[in-house]
């Protein structure tokens, strides 16, 4: 029980002081991104290159910055899967042909 009170007041203490800002933004950041995803895949019936593209010009306009996709793997699994994930592979691409237009910009 005395374990329990001491971990609980580290937590608290811990919390008083701000050590959970970072956790709490990332969380924050999370919801909205899921938010706009789901935001996406509702109302825009665009196809999935032009959802990477879009997504691509979100990331770069609220982050500056955008995000790594493993493009080889998901070839390959479209190889092996006769196109089963071929919504990704030109989502990926619509993502990669905005984060060209900004490093030409450049």
């Amino acid at each position: 029980m005395n374990r329990l009170k001491a971990l609980h007041d580290d937590v608290k203490t811990s919390y008083e002081h701000g050590d959970y800002q970072t956790a709490t933004q990332a969380y924050q950041d999370w919801q909205r991104m899921t938010a706009d995803d789901q935001h996406l895949r509702d109302d825009d019936p665009k196809d999935d290159y032009q959802r990477g593209y879009q997504r691509a010009k979100q990331d770069y306009q609220t982050q500056h910055k955008f995000q790594n996709f493993s493009t080889n793997l998901i070839n390959l699994v479209n190889l092996l899967s006769r196109n089963q994930a071929i919504e990704v592979s030109k989502f990926i691409d619509g993502y990669e042909a905005y984060r060209s237009e900004i490093n030409q910009e450049s």
